[in-house]
């Protein structure tokens, strides 16, 4: 029986690759995600920054209750999303939130990046609530 699961293993790993390109998984205490603030995200925003993404990692119901950054690329899911929802230049900047300073969907999401190989991942701690309270 272990030979044939041994056996069995690598083709459903590779119909996995085949599907979509390969996640390594990162564990949260290898790399720490950096922050950026909320200001700093604004500035990105305002000038339209073309090496800038900003992906909101809230589901539909924190996206109904509290709004979404301008720009930003709405992911279907915090940590499965699809790598091709990411830019396909891994040097671009991609600044993740969610719902608040409380929330790890962000964090999930930036990890997830980082594990494709994006270089520049950063998470805007305060979520889309401190965005909101910034606006005031």
């Amino acid at each position: 029986i272990f030979v044939v699961l041994v056996g069995f293993l690598p083709s459903v790993f590779i119909s996995m690759a085949i599907a979509e390109e390969p996640v390594k998984a990162v564990a949260m205490q290898e790399i720490t995600v950096k922050e950026i603030s909320v200001q700093d995200v604004q500035k990105f925003v305002q000038e339209k920054a073309a090496n800038v993404v900003v992906l909101d990692a809230n589901n539909s119901e924190a996206r109904k209750d509290a709004g979404v950054v301008p720009g930003a690329i709405l992911l279907s899911s915090y940590n499965q999303y699809a790598i091709n929802e990411l830019p396909k230049d891994k040097n671009t900047t991609l600044v993740f939130y969610c719902y608040n300073s409380y929330c790890q969907a962000s964090h999930a999401a930036a990890m997830r990046a980082i594990g494709a190989g994006y270089n520049d991942s950063r998470v805007m701690k305060a979520g889309i609530v401190g965005w909101n309270k910034a606006k005031t």
